[in-house]
């Protein structure tokens, strides 16, 4: 019992690791809920990556056809949608700024978001994009990370839309991001449960054949 309950603790040991991290900024973090199973989410969440974030950020550890190819386009559609006609389609996703442009005028490189949802996680992307706010002196800081060079992206969005449009916005480029993060996250998940199905079935199979094996044998 003792050895049970010390590998259940290493078991959950990194949930508990995984809590106190969401919980490291000082505030308390906006539950993304996104779905990676929402193609059209995923879309707009692209569109509006191309649109508010490729000036500055890339995600050059994907291509554009890899993203067509999950997200229900064609290798015609991501090209007018999110590359606007540049580059190929077998091009990885890069910033459109040229180099050093970033350093001189925010004075720092921004950086690649290919793996950000698995460094900071959904709900930290989710909470960062709404957590600007406008100080006494005019200018914008964020609650999530003060002081950040990063402007306020979705100032123009919050704006001229209702607060439900603002959301979803937020949302859907968290979404794009998470998926990005981790391109084949739902086969990984599908594969899981046939693989689990498939070590259940074999651990009845060799149950069965243990029985079959030993039942003339007297103990």
């Amino acid at each position: 019992m003792k050895k049970l309950l010390i590998i259940c603790s290493l078991f959950l040991l990194p949930l508990s690791l995984s809590a106190q991290a969401g919980g490291g900024y000082g505030i308390t973090l906006e539950h993304a809920n996104n779905d990676l199973r929402d193609q059209a989410s995923l879309q707009r969440g692209a569109v509006l990556f191309s649109n508010y974030c490729m000036a500055c950020h890339s995600i050059k550890y994907i291509r554009y056809n890899r993203i067509a190819r999950n997200i229900g386009w064609s290798d015609d559609e991501i090209m007018e949608k999110m590359a606007y006609g540049q580059g190929r389609v077998v091009d990885d996703v890069e910033t459109r700024m040229l180099p050093d442009i970033a350093k001189g005028v925010f004075g720092t490189e921004p950086p690649d978001l290919s793996l950000m949802s698995r460094l900071k996680g959904e709900d930290y992307i989710y909470t960062f994009l709404r957590a600007y706010h406008e100080t006494e002196d005019g200018t914008w800081d964020n609650t999530v990370l003060k002081g950040t060079a990063m402007p306020n992206v979705l100032e123009g969005i919050k704006r001229h839309s209702t607060e439900e449009e603002y959301e979803q916005a937020a949302r859907d480029i968290t979404n794009f991001l998470s998926y990005v993060g981790e391109p084949s996250k739902l086969d990984r998940l599908d594969l899981g449960w046939k693989v689990i199905a498939f070590l259940l079935l074999m651990l009845l199979l060799t149950y069965l054949l243990k029985r079959e094996y030993w039942k003339d044998i007297k103990h």
